[in-house]
């Protein structure tokens, strides 16, 4: 999952698309049938815009398979980076050579400021010629209508294949037999010309996993005419639809009972494996769920239906190793997914159950409930375009050691997704400000770090709005984060404007992050093993290596990391001698080296206390030869206070 979320935000972050990936993305790929036609004006004029009203419309594939198929050696792709609803200027294209650009508006709520200029932009296309590159712009209708004014003659809307063509290639390459009898049956070929591409791709995956679990379930194939033929044709129609009306005339069966329905929710959310003690976590699922009366008690002995029976009454096969057969494919997800379009007043309510039922279980059942349900939530997201459910469900797995990862993996997947990934990144700018749950505030850190090489200003002001937290280990959360983004260096120079605004805010939270995210940087060593922080080329130490040194000494008691961080460069003062002098400087000027007075006292005290704990914790030198330089340090220290007595001599003339 890691792996996935890493390469998922490479891919928006304006990384070079790996040629693997892309090759993947092709693998079903059939031309559109205006190919031909973009391929030349994509060659005449190097940019070109692809319009469709929807997503699934196969502009992506499209763009890919123009710029792989481009004359000369291969193009290094890559998707542009930048905000929603930022400006665009080719200028920022210039000096990749050979290069094939993805501009991707898509989202919902992409925009272009009017100021842009956008389709006279797209015209400025020299930059692109001399770097022997390419630019293709994926859009919807309406913004383009907004935006598109002077480049009207660059845009053309994809022609996709025949549906038909498409739903065979697709079957074919699932290794289904005779997918042209499938794609010819009438309750296909009569829907398949309304589909766009990316549905016709999801209706033969549905076709495709009905067939393979039919052939599981018989041992017999699935051949036209066949009986087997009708129960796939049956269950893929049921599975494209959601299952609705087969949940909605189960649900109306009179005589249902609430038990029937706690564990048909119960089994789905097992996605049909053996459930332990079945009967006392339906129980659990209705008192979580405010049930109150029989329903909400163990029966005793042969009272209430047994799991064969309960099986079958919920359209289900109970196999001898204890697992569920569903109807067919995606049953456990509508099942789901009915309860919570349904009962959305008990949506919080389940959730926190599922998260008590995972710490109940091993880690590998946990991790399989959780790994069931984020997809789950995110279809559920897109179709509601709503992030409440996405919110509830995040917040109460961050609280728990062993769902909070998979807290993380939900919200950078959902910030990632071209539905509702403005939705999900707009609605963490409320959770910051009214969350007060640590585990969740630490787990939005961790988001905003993850997805912030694609989305740089924003995240980064959601670190900072996050860093307003006044409480520790918050801000620990965020200063961690900041020093992991230092490590990009298209970031670097992004994160170090945010901690020099972070150092003189009036708000302590944002100080604490700046000061906790500068002494993580501050451990950090080059290859000589010194500061990295002091490796400039000129000698000089960076004003704002001083401001972070010295918002770490206003705190008020120096943090772990403070200590740490101080006795690394007390260690390299001590003796490393080429670094030695600009060490103390710059702990010097940290304490002293401000216009006013105010926390002087402070800076020193703090200053003293992470001297005496170098004196300990040191590992340069000796505790003698440490004791003889932190006295030399301190007189530098005392010599520099400005309001320090000065003697007879020093300084001005003494007088009369």
């Amino acid at each position: 999952m890691i792996g996935q979320l890493f390469e998922a935000v490479q891919r928006h972050s304006g990384a070079p698309l790996p040629p693997k990936w892309v090759e993947q993305e092709l693998t079903d790929y059939l031309p559109i049938e205006n190919e031909a036609q973009i391929a030349q004006l994509l060659e005449d004029n190097r940019a070109v815009v692809l319009v469709a009203d929807r997503l699934g419309s196969g502009r992506w594939t499209a763009a890919l398979r123009l710029l792989t198929t481009r004359p000369g050696r291969p193009l290094a792709l890559r998707r542009v980076r930048r905000e929603t609803g930022d400006g665009f200027s080719m200028e920022g294209l210039k000096g990749r050579k050979r290069t094939g650009w993805i501009l991707d508006l898509r989202e919902t709520a992409e925009s272009i400021p009017a100021g842009c200029d956008f389709g006279l932009e797209l015209r400025q296309a020299d930059d692109l010629r001399d770097d022997d590159s390419y630019l293709l712009v994926l859009v919807g209708t309406e913004l383009w209508q907004r935006i598109g004014h002077g480049a009207g003659d660059l845009a053309r809307t994809p022609q996709p294949p025949k549906s038909v063509d498409l739903f065979t290639k697709y079957l074919q390459s699932a290794g289904i037999a005779d997918p042209k009898a499938w794609a010819g049956d009438h309750r296909f070929s009569a829907e398949l010309p309304r589909l766009r591409p990316g549905q016709v791709r999801e209706w033969a995956r549905t076709l495709a996993r009905a067939e393979s679990e039919y052939r599981i379930a018989t041992g017999r194939s699935a051949e036209p005419g066949s009986d087997g033929f009708e129960t796939v044709a049956k269950a893929a129609g049921h599975a494209v639809s959601g299952w609705m009306d087969v949940l909605t005339n189960w649900h109306c069966v009179p005589g249902r009972t609430s038990y029937d329905r706690n564990y048909l929710l119960l089994a789905a959310v097992y996605d049909g494996a053996p459930i332990d003690s079945v009967h006392d976590k339906i129980l659990s699922l209705a008192r979580a769920l405010g049930e109150r009366g029989d329903g909400s008690t163990r029966p005793a002995g042969q009272q209430g239906p047994g799991l064969i029976q309960l099986a079958r009454q919920i359209e289900a096969e109970p196999l001898p190793d204890g697992t569920l057969r569903f109807p067919g494919p995606g049953f456990a997800e509508a099942v789901v997914r009915y309860f919570w379009r349904d009962r959305p007043e008990l949506i919080e309510a389940f959730t926190k159950w599922t998260a008590q039922l995972c710490l109940g279980l091993q880690a590998s059942q946990a991790d399989g409930i959780a790994e069931r349900l984020a997809p789950w939530i995110l279809h559920h997201a897109q179709a509601a375009r709503s992030t409440r459910l996405l919110h509830v469900v995040a917040r109460d797995w961050s609280a728990d050691r062993n769902l909070e990862r998979h807290a993380h993996a939900l919200l950078v997947t959902a910030a990632l997704d071209p539905e509702i990934g403005q939705l999900t990144r707009s609605a963490t700018s409320t959770w910051v400000t009214k969350e007060d749950s640590p585990p969740f505030l630490k787990t939005l850190a961790q988001v905003f770090q993850s997805v912030a090489p694609a989305h740089p200003a924003q995240m980064l002001r959601r670190l900072g709005d996050l860093a307003l937290s006044e409480k520790d280990d918050v801000t620990e959360a965020v200063g961690a984060a900041v020093d992991t983004l230092w490590a990009d260096d298209d970031l670097r120079p992004q994160v170090r404007g945010v901690l020099n605004s972070w150092f003189a805010s009036g708000q302590k939270g944002q100080r604490q992050s700046a000061a906790s995210a500068f002494m993580h940087l501050a451990l950090q060593r080059d290859d000589s093993g010194g500061p990295s922080l002091l490796s400039d080329p000129e000698g000089t130490v960076a004003d704002w290596v001083i401001r972070g040194w010295r918002t770490a000494l206003e705190a008020d008691e120096p943090t772990v990391v403070a200590r740490r961080a101080c006795t690394a460069w007390l260690d390299a003062a001590a003796v490393r001698g080429k670094v030695s002098g600009r060490i103390c400087s710059t702990l010097v000027r940290a304490v002293h080296d401000t216009p006013t007075d105010h926390l002087r006292g402070v800076r020193f005290l703090n200053f003293v206390r992470l001297a005496e704990h170098w004196l300990a914790r040191g590992e340069a030198l000796d505790h003698e030869g440490r004791n003889q330089f932190r006295a030399v340090l301190m007189r530098s220290v005392q010599h520099a206070d400005p309001h320090r007595p000065r003697a007879q001599g020093e300084g001005e003339p003494a007088g009369d």
